[in-house]
């Protein structure tokens, strides 16, 4: 390897679409030149929407930044994403990722401090600009899906899992935003509980041990537990939150409920949450594809409500 590819992997690429004019950075912004990285604008100052004209008109594609400020752009681009979403300059696919960034920020931070009230409101906000998209933008969920991450992290699974649960519900002709808001925040949570567990278990590399899996099983409860505590919430996302890993079979966590006890919203989640975790890469299994894993769900349909699996099916179908 030599100097310039040593250099290139401290830094990564950003579509210039993602800075906004007239916007104040957090992070250093370079520009490449050849095989050189050169400062183009220091944190704590204004971009100007006219310097930003001159390098479209130069056909720039990509400025960079150091990976270290990876956390900072994404916060970044949360503080922007309302115009974001709504500028009829930046494609669908540009939002989707930013969307996806975005979330992933917001849930990784309330992961380290689930009890935020800073954190509480950011997800409330992020879970309404997905919900937004996801009803207003054209294809928002195929875009959306282009941008999955496959490797298996809290995070990313968590905003995989609203995205699913929100276009999911869309199929059954839910098309209150304040209910899909709702739908969208017990997605974007049901892990919440996870937070609570050693990440010495979390992050186990092979199988858990029967004491470990029975903690990993209270992590629905002690969401549910969070989320009462910390947050003004409502029943439909703390069913998702607390049954998202229970079966109309009544062998499901953490209570073993019957088909008839389960939140409809629950029993959509206890799918895509499936789902998700079977077509990403994890420390014990490769990612299925999306046939595979269809074909898996259809294996042990009897643990869902089939009229959801087949319509879920059917949606994955567009991508």
């Amino acid at each position: 390897m030599d100097k310039s590819e040593r250099l290139e992997a401290y830094f990564t690429a950003i579509d210039i679409k993602k800075i906004k004019g007239n916007s104040m950075l957090n992070f250093d912004l370079y520009i490449k030149n050849d095989k050189n990285f050169i400062l183009y604008k220091n944190r704590n100052l204004v971009l100007k929407f006219d310097e930003l004209q001159r390098l479209y008109d130069k056909n720039l594609e990509n400025f960079y930044i150091h990976n270290k400020d990876t956390k900072n752009f994404r916060s970044y681009l949360e503080t922007n994403i309302g115009e974001m979403l709504e500028s009829e300059n930046i494609p669908v696919q540009k939002k989707a990722e930013v969307l996806f960034e975005s979330a992933v920020n917001v849930v990784e931070d309330i992961f380290n401090n689930p009890r935020s009230g800073e954190a509480i409101q950011r997800s409330k906000e992020m879970v309404g600009h997905t919900v937004n998209f996801i009803v207003s933008a054209p294809n928002a969920f195929v875009n959306l899906m282009k941008i999955r991450r496959y490797d298996y992290y809290t995070f990313t699974h968590s905003v995989n899992v609203c995205t699913f649960l929100v276009s999911l519900a869309q199929k059954f002709n839910i098309t209150d935003k304040q209910t899909l808001k709702e739908i969208g925040e017990g997605g974007l949570l049901h892990d919440l509980g996870k937070s609570m567990i050693s990440s010495s278990i979390i992050n186990k590399n092979g199988k858990l041990t029967k004491a470990e899996f029975d903690e990993i099983k209270n992590h629905p409860a002690y969401g549910v537990k969070i989320a009462k505590e910390t947050r003004d919430i409502t029943d439909v996302s703390l069913s998702i939150i607390g049954q998202h890993h229970e079966k109309v079979t009544g062998r499901g966590y953490p209570k073993g409920l019957q088909s008839s006890e389960l939140n409809i919203f629950a029993k959509m989640a206890s799918i895509v949450d499936v789902y998700d975790a079977i077509t990403t890469n994890r420390s014990y299994s490769n990612a299925k594809s999306p046939m595979e894993a269809a074909q898996f769900l259809i294996k042990i349909k009897d643990e869902f409500d089939n009229k959801i699996l087949m319509t879920f099916i059917k949606m994955l179908a567009v991508q």
